[in-house]
């Protein structure tokens, strides 16, 4: 994982079928996030979409201490 997506955890996903998953945005904040959510949700009105805080960073910085 970047610098910069260490700095932006919180992550919108489009889902797709089949399980699958893209990554629209990623945000510091997850006011942020929820704001383009609803753009999202309004330009879009049949996709789905899904927040997630993207906690591999978090557990990479911890796991590098060691």
């Amino acid at each position: 994982m970047n610098y910069q997506e260490q700095l932006n955890p919180w992550v919108i996903h489009q889902l797709l079928p089949d399980l699958q998953h893209s990554t629209v945005a990623r945000f510091r904040k997850r006011h942020d996030a929820e704001s383009y959510l609803k753009v999202m949700q309004q330009i879009r009105p049949r996709g789905q979409f899904a927040i997630a805080f993207d906690a591999n960073s978090e557990l990479q910085d911890s796991l590098a201490e060691y």
